[in-house]
């Protein structure tokens, strides 16, 4: 079974990234690539999370300009097999969900991947809509408006399915 790890939303300068790193330590075992949605903030933590596994990120909307001028602000990738949207996201988080998923749909409104990653709300969300896996990480730092901070692994066997990992509190 394949794993990938799912992040977005951790909002670290430089001097957070160890303490970063230290807290998703557990979730690093048997991972096989790494997925990051945006608001990354530094460039320290990519390198990080590179030691650990390839790396795919996206910028989002509080990612300093150098930083954001490496990264797309979507991108499909393929993993065991399946297509891979990712973006951050914007606006309210009341319709962020389909705002984002439309993005990732042709013109007759089908999606032309199996799985969307998203961040942005920091409100964690698993969900199918036509046969696609809608994907929410949440952010491991910052919780907001949601019930606690959390990852997520998407694991791919003889079939693609998604687990949100709550963070325990310090």
């Amino acid at each position: 079974m394949k794993k990938l790890l799912v992040l977005s939303d951790t909002h670290v300068n430089s001097e957070g990234v160890d303490e970063l790193m230290e807290l998703l330590e557990p979730y690093f075992k048997d991972i096989d690539r790494i997925v990051h949605a945006g608001d990354i903030v530094c460039q320290e933590l990519l390198n990080e999370l590179e030691k650990y596994a390839p790396v795919d990120a996206v910028c989002g909307n509080m990612d300093p300009p150098a930083l954001a001028s490496m990264l797309p602000e979507r991108a499909i990738i393929d993993w065991q097999g399946r297509r891979i949207g990712i973006m951050h996201g914007w606006g309210s988080a009341g319709d962020l969900p389909r705002k984002v998923f439309e993005r990732f749909c042709d013109s007759g409104s089908r999606p032309e991947v199996d799985v969307v990653i998203f961040g942005h709300s920091h409100q964690p969300l698993r969900e199918f809509r036509s046969g696609t896996l809608l994907l929410n990480p949440g952010s491991p730092t910052d919780k907001r408006w949601a019930p606690f901070c959390s990852v997520a692994i998407i694991t791919a066997g003889s079939h693609l399915d998604a687990e949100i990992l709550r963070i325990p509190s310090a």
